[in-house]
């Protein structure tokens, strides 16, 4: 099999919006395997707080019967298979409000052009009962007939997490469902295997253990999706072969037999991962330090005027991505408020970019914290966090007075005497 020579940089094109370079795009079929391959391990929560607790979101709420009498301790959570499908058909349902989605679209990004989504209830999640019972035992108990009654399913045991696991062992005994999906050609229906694990913490943790595969030039590429969706909505990482631990990012570019392609992602509605060609002189841009970082567009907070990164020239730009959800984020506001209000705004600007939020939300943080540096929402730029691959939180870059990154994920109490280095460095 040919080795593949991944360029692991974050990089956007900026070459194929000129008409007079050509970018080929390849589409390559899907075909679905079980297990995890290369690539992280990622579990998501079975949470123990009611969905009654959980504000609008308590009006999804569906009644099941057939818990456990011997359960002591107990909850009904949702697994979602495609949060698109389920925020829409609530939304649908009424559920939702049209205030409330508007502001999902916005921030989950939901493209209802893309993908057609069906008006109508599918089974885009499915109900995982959870409880300890009489010996103080974690179990858990899947709906796997969708019938709203546990009554009729096999009450589990989960296997404790370990750092090692005999993951494919695991998966062949892990419980099936058949999911949902909404696509432009119709509704299709997936087996998927969820697996559960419990933690010493005693909180249960599942995932969908399923990655897609293809070949490209005889060399087979992996997909993976995160294993915590089905729709690659949000992810579309690839790899080269199960040996190599270095993965491509959405968005991200590989070298296959010296030719340059950009990660664009799976289309869900044909199944098929999409590699765009690049032209041999493509210019381009990246999120690593030493790089000219990606040019930006966002609207600012209170009024339709825009920023852009070419406002910042003549001066360092500290570029943050954070949330108003995201405790670390809060735990840093301290660091970052000291910093804002020992520098000249002559050397250093600062630009918060707020990701998930709303501008409620955003303007209420503000307020609370005493935040004086200038904010804008992720939702009013196009693509802001994707362009600059931030997939945690926290996530800050430095850019120089040329437009080039050259620091990344400064924080903590030494930040102000860091920036002043760098001030210091770049004069």
């Amino acid at each position: 099999m040919k080795k593949l020579t991944i360029l692991l940089v974050l990089i956007n094109l900026f070459a194929c919006q000129e008409e007079s370079k050509q970018c080929d795009l390849i589409n390559l079929k899907l075909t679905e395997i079980q297990g995890y391959g290369p690539f992280e391990k990622r579990f998501g929560f079975l949470d123990w707080t009611p969905l009654t607790e959980k504000g609008i979101w308590g009006n999804t709420e569906i009644k099941t019967t057939g818990i456990p009498k011997n359960w002591t301790k107990s909850n009904v959570t949702q697994v979602w298979f495609d949060s698109h499908q389920f925020a829409y058909q609530n939304y649908k349902q009424g559920n939702l409000s049209d205030e409330f989605f508007n502001d999902l679209k916005a921030s989950w990004k939901i493209d209802l052009n893309k993908r057609k989504l069906s008006e109508k209830p599918i089974n885009c999640f499915v109900h995982v009962a959870i409880g300890t019972n009489q010996n103080d035992e974690l179990e858990y108990i899947i709906d796997t007939n969708y019938d709203n009654d546990f009554s009729d399913e096999e009450i589990l045991k989960p296997t404790p997490r370990a750092f090692e696991l005999d993951y494919q062992k695991l998966i062949e005994k892990s419980k099936s469902v058949v999911a949902q999906i909404s696509t432009n050609s119709g509704i299709k229906e997936k087996e998927i295997k969820i697996l559960v694990l419990s933690t010493s913490d005693g909180d249960l943790i599942y995932n969908f253990p399923q990655i897609a595969e293809t070949t490209y030039q005889e060399n087979k590429i992996l997909v993976s999706n995160g294993f915590s969706n089905l729709t690659y909505d949000d992810k579309s990482i690839i790899a080269i072969d199960d040996e190599n631990t270095e993965i491509v990012g959405l968005n991200e570019f590989i070298k296959i037999n010296n030719d340059l392609y950009k990660n664009l992602g799976v289309d869900i509605n044909s199944n098929e991962l999409r590699l765009l060609e690049m032209p041999k002189d493509t210019i381009l841009y990246s999120s690593r330090i030493g790089f000219n970082a990606k040019p930006f567009t966002v609207k600012k907070l209170d009024s339709n005027d825009s920023l852009k990164l070419d406002n910042f020239k003549d001066k360092l730009l500290y570029l943050e991505f954070w949330g108003t959800w995201c405790a670390p984020c809060i735990n840093e506001i301290p660091n970052l408020k000291k910093a804002y209000d020992e520098t000249d705004r002559n050397d250093v600007e600062f630009l918060g970019v707020a990701v998930f939020d709303t501008k409620e939300k955003l303007k209420s943080a503000i307020e609370k914290y005493e935040i004086n540096w200038p904010q804008v929402l992720d939702a009013d730029s196009d693509k802001f966090k994707e362009s600059y691959n931030v997939s945690g939180y926290p996530t800050s870059f430095l850019i120089d007075k040329k437009g080039k990154i050259i620091a990344k994920n400064l924080r903590g109490e030494k930040l102000l005497d860091t920036l002043n280095y760098y001030l210091k460095e770049t004069k």
